[in-house]
This record gives C-alpha cells, structure tokens and sequence, in this order.
C-alpha cells in the first residue's frame, strides 16, 4: 500500500500564448477562478520578476517553474535564477531541442550537467521536457531520450515528461513513467485523439490519465501540469475541461 498525497495542478501558459500576449493577467485571473492551483511560464513577457510575483498573489497562484532555451542555459542563467528565486519557483525546463547524431546529444548532455550544477547549488532543479523524436533512434541507434538519462547525473538533471508525445512516439507513458519514477519530477498532460492523433483535453482521449495520476500521486509529486499545445474548442472551455477530469482521478 502507498501513502497517496494528490500533486497540484497547473497550466503551462503556453497553453494559452495568445490570450496571454494579449492581457496576461486576465488569463490569470481565470486560472484562479477555474480553480488552477498555479502556473508554469514559458515567457516572462516582458515583465519584472517583481511584478510577476505580485499579479500571482492577486489571484492566489504559485509558480511552478519556466520553460526555457538551449540558449538561455548558455548565457542567461543568472535572470534565470533570479527570475525563479523571485516568483518562488522551483524548476527550470528546456522546452525543446533537437540533433541530428548522437555527437550533439552528448554536446546538450555537458550543457546540461553544467547547468542543472549551477541551478542546484541556487535551490534549484533543471528539468527536460520531451516531444516524440528523442524516443526515435539517431543514425548511430541509441535513443536521444536514453542518451539523455546515461549521460547526466540524477542529481543535476531530471525529467518533465510530456505523456502525450511519449503515446505519439509509440510508447506506453504509464510504463514509462514506472521504468524512470526515480528522474521524473513533473508530468505534462494532455490526451490524444484516437482516430487522427490529434491533442485533445485530458480525460477525452486514448491515454489512462487515471493511471498515470496514481503513479504521480503515490510517488508524491507535487505538481502535474496540463498543457494543450493546439486547441480545437474555446480555449478557456478547454482548460477548465481537462482541469475537471483530472480532479476526477483523486
């Protein structure tokens, strides 16, 4: 038997990138009144950390942590840093990134055992969050996502996985999820369409978001996030769609 402790639930605001370019903290605002319990940023949107974290505590929602570049790993580590010690967030996450060979897999590996070094030591843990290629084999035939976990350190880096890829890529995300529970920090949901593979919201689709929240429950994670990257009804309907599936699985 496991002691299950229910994470909370974000939204990774690039869910909702136009509505947040056009009047952020209206989007915030509904967040708070749909009943998010915070937010992941994937932009500052030209905002002081500052008043980042005031517009947070108007509508009573906690930073989880960033999206973030290869690039901002290389030379902004310090707004980084500065950024999450302000907003209260705990983990940076490189959102994307790609190689053609296996070289620059491993050159992306030393980025990250640097970086994830220096967040560490700031209170704070790097994270990578996948799409469908790093499960597909380069040409020298080892998985980008396996290069990935053999050549960084627990302790430096860990992973946000991204359950709706990993499905897209071929595999099963539940079992993932229990082969890797020791480098996983946080989940992003977001379901799939049966006939076209297409993203819907959680709860409407093919993939066992049940199962997949008791594994994050009884491994007491403390966040899961929802993300839609494309969305094919009223964005806000959407949200508060896979929002209340989920609370279905506590």
């Amino acid at each position: 038997m496991f002691d299950r402790i229910n994470p909370q639930i974000g939204l990774q605001l690039y869910s909702l990138r136009q509505q947040c370019s056009a009047n952020l903290e209206q989007v915030l605002g509904a967040l708070a009144e749909t009943g998010y319990d915070g937010v992941e940023f994937y932009s500052f949107h030209d905002r002081e950390a500052n008043d980042l974290k005031k517009l947070l505590d108007k509508y009573g929602l906690k930073a989880i942590g960033t999206h973030t570049s290869v690039e901002a790993l290389k030379t902004g580590l310090d707004e980084l840093i500065r950024y999450s010690t302000v907003l209260g967030s705990k983990y940076v996450t490189l959102a994307y990134y790609n190689a053609d060979d296996q070289a620059g897999w491993l050159c992306l590996c030393e980025l990250l055992e640097r970086a994830g070094e220096r967040l560490r030591r700031e209170g704070l843990s790097l994270l990578y969050h996948n799409h469908d290629h790093e499960f597909i084999p380069t040409a020298d035939g080892e998985r980008p996502q396996e290069i990935i976990l053999k050549n960084t350190s627990p302790e430096n880096l860990a992973l946000e996985v991204d359950c709706y890829w990993v499905k897209y890529a071929g595999f099963d995300p539940e079992q993932y999820l229990k082969q890797n529970l020791g480098r996983v920090r946080t989940v992003h949901l977001k379901d799939m369409e049966k006939k076209e593979r297409k993203m819907t919201e959680v709860g409407t689709g093919i993939i066992n978001y049940a199962g997949i929240y008791r594994i994050c429950a009884e491994a007491s994670f403390e966040w899961v996030i929802i993300e839609q990257d494309d969305i094919y009804i009223d964005p806000f309907a959407s949200i508060k769609i896979s929002l209340e599936n989920v609370k279905k699985f506590r």
